[in-house]
């Protein structure tokens, strides 16, 4: 019998066929590489919910899942950290994405914030394959994330060492 840690990753696999990164790889790859890096970082007893979250973190926002499919398929914790993922594109727009960013980043659960901080790392490691401009753009965005995050919510270890692990990618790109 498949784990849920399984079947989150092969619904995951199946809900983005077809969905590529900005390098060619099958996006795949990224909820893969975020899951790696919550098993990395955080310890907790809630460790498989926290995995399965991460492999399904951009499943509605991206795919046609919707928050009741996860709920029938992995349970409502779960689909409740990937909602919390979710980007809300009515608010980003109104906000401008960093701001809305800063905002929903203070605000979610530390779970969540685990999963979306792991997401953030695995997107920076990434950028190596992208233009210039959006370089600049997406180290800028991050800085000023995580200085928000640190001037606004409390953080916890895990938070602050993938926070760290972050900032160590980001001087790759000075």
């Amino acid at each position: 019998m498949k784990s849920k840690i399984e079947k989150a990753k092969e619904y995951a696999t199946r809900m983005h066929k077809g969905q590529y990164r900005k390098d060619g790889k099958d996006y795949i790859v990224h909820p893969i590489n975020v899951a790696n890096y919550v098993r990395q970082f955080k310890e907790s007893s809630e460790l498989d919910m926290l995995i399965e979250a991460a492999y399904l973190h951009d499943t509605i926002e991206d795919t046609n899942a919707t928050y009741y499919d996860i709920v029938h398929e992995f349970g409502p914790g779960v689909a409740s950290i990937v909602l919390e993922l979710t980007t809300d594109e009515d608010m980003k727009n109104e906000l401008g994405k960093k701001r809305y960013l800063q905002i929903k980043l203070k605000n979610m659960s530390s779970w969540a914030l685990v999963i979306k901080l792991c997401d953030r790392l695995d997107n920076v490691i990434d950028m190596k394959n992208c233009s210039k401009e959006f370089i600049e753009k997406y180290k800028e965005e991050t800085i000023d994330i995580i200085k928000y995050l640190k001037d606004n919510r409390e953080l916890s270890n895990t938070h602050i060492k993938i926070i760290k692990e972050i900032e160590k990618k980001l001087e790759y790109y000075n």
